[in-house]
């Protein structure tokens, strides 16, 4: 059974970070590890993940370097064959990662599984309405114009798919491996999943199920 790792980036989500962090030691799919990236959060959340016990978590700390930063750092840390990614304030359903797996492992040209998500309220009540995307045939061109992936918290991506991606740069006084460009402080999910349609030839492809509460 391969490794997931589960990168949540987390900054200032208190009010949210401990329902996020249970809905992931939930799922059905057990081999996992949970890298929580704290982005220099000024409120309790770290606090709050220091309260679970699991010997899966792991707290990685760094300066405030944003969304795509801390993407970045979970990536440069993952020791998963998987990389799933989960924002501080969404929730998976328990057998996220079970389908999203076996979609991977069922068809070896897909680089990117996503699924479809419902939309919650503050408190995690479901709203009704869900992102109904295209789930194959997936282009450039329908990337840029509809990001049928809908959010960050949605995809479970091959690792190998951003080793095809990566960069190097000079950002914060260091040469680094990057994989989401952090110079985009919104829609960088979207910058990435371009560069992996345009730069490799893995097919990005959705399951029908919303797992994703989002």
């Amino acid at each position: 059974m391969k490794t997931v790792s589960v990168i949540i980036p987390v900054y200032g989500v208190e009010k949210y970070i401990a329902a996020t962090v249970q809905s992931v030691l939930a799922q059905t799919y057990k081999n996992f590890e949970i890298l929580i990236i704290d982005d220099a959060s000024p409120d309790k959340t770290i606090e709050i993940c220091q309260k679970f016990t699991d010997p899966r978590i792991k707290i990685i700390h760094q300066a405030n370097r944003g969304l795509a930063g801390a993407r970045n750092t979970g990536i440069r840390h993952a020791q998963g064959e998987y990389l799933a990614f989960l924002d501080g304030d969404d929730l998976w359903l328990p057998q996220k990662l079970e389908k999203q797996i076996e979609h991977l492992e069922n068809l070896p040209a897909v680089g990117v599984s996503f699924c479809r998500s419902a939309f919650i309220d503050e408190v995690g009540k479901p709203l009704g309405t869900y992102q109904m995307p295209k789930l194959k045939g997936i282009t450039t061109p329908y990337l840029l114009c509809r990001n049928p992936v809908g959010n960050g918290s949605a995809p479970v991506i091959r690792k190998e798919v951003f080793e095809a991606i990566k960069f190097t740069d000079n950002l914060h006084g260091t040469v680094e491996d990057f994989y989401f460009d952090e110079h985009f402080r919104q829609s960088e999910d979207i910058e990435c999943w371009i560069r992996i349609s345009i730069q490799t030839n893995w097919q990005i492809e959705g399951i029908s199920e919303a797992l994703t509460l989002y």
